[in-house]
């Protein structure tokens, strides 16, 4: 059974309780998948909005891809300190979406194991983007 915030390469879909739900090709067929969850969206980012849930997506090179619909909310942030910290040693890279905000965050080396610098370098993505 894996631990809450527990992945491994491929995609994933990461509840901010900390249960994640393997996607075995893209986030997108998962959806078309699996309609009652989805709940009409066809595509990640609408269904990130929509639900709350993170959409992970780790590299076999360990870089982390997130998609978060809002890196201020509070149980999001902690859900994406638990992931960095259940997989710290897996994770060289982490890059962060977020859908309202242009472009993305990209981190890596120490600041991935120190999360106020990293807490501090999302605050001021999302303010220098809004």
């Amino acid at each position: 059974m894996r631990k809450p915030f527990e992945i491994n390469t491929g995609a994933w879909w990461i509840v901010p309780d900390g249960r994640t739900i393997a996607v075995p090709s893209f986030h997108e067929t998962w959806l078309a998948a699996h309609p009652a969850i989805a709940g009409g969206a066809l595509h990640t980012v609408d269904f990130v909005q929509k639900s709350g849930w993170l959409s992970v997506t780790l590299y076999t090179e360990g870089m982390l891809e997130v998609i978060t619909r809002d890196a201020q909310d509070q149980r999001q942030r902690e859900a994406i300190r638990q992931l960095l910290a259940v997989n710290g040693t897996e994770i060289k890279k982490l890059v962060v979406f977020v859908p309202v905000v242009e472009g993305c965050l990209t981190l890596e080396g120490e600041l991935l194991a120190d999360w106020e610098k990293l807490a501090a370098a999302l605050d001021e993505f999302v303010a220098g983007r809004e």
